[in-house]
This record gives C-alpha cells, structure tokens and sequence, in this order.
C-alpha cells in the first residue's frame, strides 16, 4: 500500500464528490431540529469523515483501482455522511435514508452530467481557449451551480412544505435505494474502461442520469402522495366534527324554536295582564322571530345548516339571500350535506364580513334543479386580491394548519357524489358552482 498514492487520491478524488453530497444533504436537512452539543458532534463528525476517506483511500490502493472496491468506497462514505446527520440532527432513519439517497441521486446527476460534456469533447473545446484544468474546473461548478438551484426549487421546498413525519412508503424507498446502488455500480465499472471505449461510456453515463433523475422523480412523487395522504385525513376529520356539529345544531335550533314559540304566547299574556303598548310587544316579538326563523328547503341538514347561518349573518349585518331546493340532494347523507352547505357558506361570511360597505355585505345562495342536473351556486363580494394555491384559493388566516381546506373538503365531497366543483372571481365578486347529478331516490322522495 502506497500512503502517497492513497493521500493522492483523498486531494482529487473525494473533494468534488463530498462537495457536491454535502450541499445537497445539507439543503435537506437544514430545516431539522439541531440535537445539542450540534457543533461538537458535527466537527467531531467531520473528523470521522476524513479519516474514513483516507481508510477508503488505502483500501482502493490494494484493491488496485478495482471497479467493486470503488463502488464499495464511495458507498462507505456516503454512509458515513449519514452517520454524521444522524448524531447531528433529530431525523428518522427513514426520512433520514430519504434525505441521503436523494442527495446522493443529486451528487451522481451533477458527475455524470459533467461526464457526458467531458467525454464529448466539450470540455477540451473550452479548454483550447482557458486551459484544460480550468474548463474542466467552470463545467463542474456551472454544472453544480445550475443543478442546485433548480434541486432547491424543484425538490427541497417540496420537502419543507409537505413535512417528513408522515413518510411512509417504504416500498418506493427501498427502490430508489436499489436504483441508487446499480447506478453507483455501473458508474464505477464505467470509471475502469472509459478509455477503452468512449461510446460504451457515453451510453452508461446517460442511463446514470436517467436513473438520478428516476430516483428524484420517484421520490417526488412521494412528497406529492404524502402531502395528499394529509390533507385527505385532515379533510376526514374534519368532516368528522363536521358530523357532531350538525347533530348538536339540529337538536339546538329544534330547542330554540320550541322555546321560542312558546316565548311569544307568554309575552302576549304578560301583554294583556301589563298592559304593555302594542309597539313594545311588536318589538319584543321582533327579537324573539330572528330565533324562530326556520328555514324550510325540503331538506333537513340544509335546513338546520341555513338557520344556524342566518343567526351568524344577522349578528354580523350580512344579508344572507337564499332561493334553495334541498329536494334533489336528499341521497347525500345528512353530515356530508351539512359538511358541504357549512364550508361554503362559512368561506362566503369569512371574505365579506371585514367589507365596509354595507351594500357589499350580501351573500346569495341558489339551489335549483336543471335538466337533471342539480346546481348550487353562492356568490359574495370580497376585498383584496385573491391568491391562489395549488389551484385553489388560499387561506387568509395566519393559522395555515388547521384552515384553507374549505375548498379541498367539498370538491372531495363534489367527488364522493359523482358531481365537480368550479369557482371563478372577477370584479370583486367570488362564485363558487356545484353541480349533482338527481338520483331517482331524490326525485321520488
């Protein structure tokens, strides 16, 4: 063994390697929580690197440059790597081998894409021009630059938006692991011939970068189905206290109503007993109808969602205008109506209660039935400029958490029916359409 040789191939073997994995696993894993002593454990970390590089270094040396020993190497210090993540921040082993095996897809894609421009002789047309040395310095930084911006925007934002505690699919990330691995293997055995045979290379380090980019794509995809996985047990739950509310609110309103009533009977005895005037009855009865207003659409979760929404509208001098047949939705079930007709109307109160023209304050809600088609429309007015997020308009609360899936809970509704969901906004007026199709229990009710 060579130590000469060995120290020869940590200089201008491992640098570009560890600079282009580091980056990447830091950009990952920049947003996680530090475990303390982070900088003792992270220097200490760093210390444990180079010194397995350099072990590798000596195992390559007797190996004599062997394709497998190399594969084997780099393998060693990737994991090494994740060692040092793991003492260094509070990550999950599996999120944790997420992180690293889309880093390492990222460090191959950057190397193999030089590659491809090296063995192309583009690297020694810019060199005739600034030297060998420093076009083959430029493509590997440009490379690097370019790829680690679109890495950011295209993938490690993803990861910060969607949250890593609800990973799951070990499936996929077993086999982006196994994909990482051969790439690793050929891109090795690649390194022993290139001399010999350019094309054969060309060929390996193109179905390298289609096998990076498989793996990110992959991986992507389960950033997508998680963040969806979320929002579908969000959306559940919520239609969960969804259904409690509507029970609660229907045996509520049913009390109010009968308390009411009888209300008006005993003023009108007080009345005749008092000798209270006629104005002062009238008004008394004027107060006491707001609550015993019930709202009758043929359709009961309808009707106990528009009261409960009329008491909400009248505290809070909105005009809520209601021409509303409940009829044809008589085949959804009571909760998910209720779910459906209080997201609506709860979003519509939400963008017109802060409008301060009064003529403004106004929400109109129609339910009619055409052509076999079922159509819930709602408009109201709203104030500032609408931002839209993944297709759908955001939430204006701070609280992003526990808010903004209005939306995402009817359109699932509008699907669980077999009915589709749109809104437009324009002039300051925002609408959103329902349309069911009339099932014949609806008709025949």
């Amino acid at each position: 063994m060579s130590v000469e040789t060995a120290l020869w191939m940590m200089a201008f073997m491992y640098p570009v390697f560890l600079a282009e994995l580091l980056t990447a696993e830091g950009m990952l894993v920049s947003a996680s929580k530090r475990r303390p002593y982070f900088w003792v454990f992270l220097i200490s970390g760093i210390v444990l690197l180079v010194a397995v590089v350099f072990a590798v270094c000596c195992f390559m040396t007797l190996c004599n440059g062997n394709a497998i020993a190399g594969a084997v190497g780099y393998f060693l210090v990737f994991l090494c790597t994740l060692v040092i993540l793991r003492v260094c921040f509070e990550v999950p082993f599996k999120v944790l081998l997420f992180f690293g095996t889309g880093a390492y897809a990222f460090q191959n894609l950057c190397y193999r894409l030089a590659s491809v421009l090296e063995i192309t002789g583009v690297v020694g047309m810019l060199g005739n021009y600034i030297g060998y040395g420093w076009a083959d310095f430029a493509v590997h930084l440009g490379l690097f630059l370019v790829s680690a911006v679109l890495f950011w925007f295209l993938f490690v934002r993803k990861v910060r938006r969607q949250g890593m505690e609800n990973l799951y699919s070990w499936n996929v990330l077993l086999l982006s692991l196994v994909t990482l691995i051969i790439t690793i293997v050929l891109c090795s055995v690649t390194n022993s011939y290139w001399w010999m045979s350019p094309q054969l290379s060309l060929v390996n380090y193109c179905s390298a970068i289609v096998g990076n980019g498989f793996i990110l794509w992959i991986q992507s995809g389960m950033l997508e189905r998680v963040a969806l996985k979320s929002d579908i047990e969000t959306v559940r739950n919520l239609w969960q206290q969804d259904k409690r509310q509507y029970e609660i609110a229907r045996e509520t309103i049913d009390l109010i109503n009968i308390k009411c009533h009888d209300m008006k009977h005993k003023i009108r005895a007080l009345n005749a007993g008092s000798g209270l005037s006629t104005e002062e009855t009238a008004e008394i009865e004027k107060c006491i109808s707001i609550y015993d207003a019930k709202v009758s659409t043929g359709c009961e979760p309808i009707d106990v969602l528009l009261t409960e929404k009329e008491l909400i509208c009248n505290a809070a001098g909105i005009r809520l205008s209601c021409m509303v047949d409940g009829k044809p939705l008589g085949y959804i079930r009571d909760y998910d109506l209720y779910s459906l007709f209080g997201n609506l109307l709860s979003n519509a109160i939400e963008a017109v209660r802060g409008i301060q023209d009064e003529d403004r304050r106004c929400i109109d809600l129609t339910v009619r039935n055409c052509g076999g088609i079922t159509v819930i429309n709602c408009s109201n007015y709203y104030e500032g400029e609408l931002r839209l997020e993944n297709g759908i308009p955001a939430t204006s609360k701070r609280d992003i958490a526990n808010h903004g899936f209005g939306m995402k809970s009817m359109a699932m509704l509008a699907q669980k029916y077999g009915g589709q969901l749109d809104f437009s906004y324009d002039g300051g007026v925002f609408t959103v359409n329902l349309a069911f199709p009339v099932k014949e229990k609806a008709l025949s009710a």
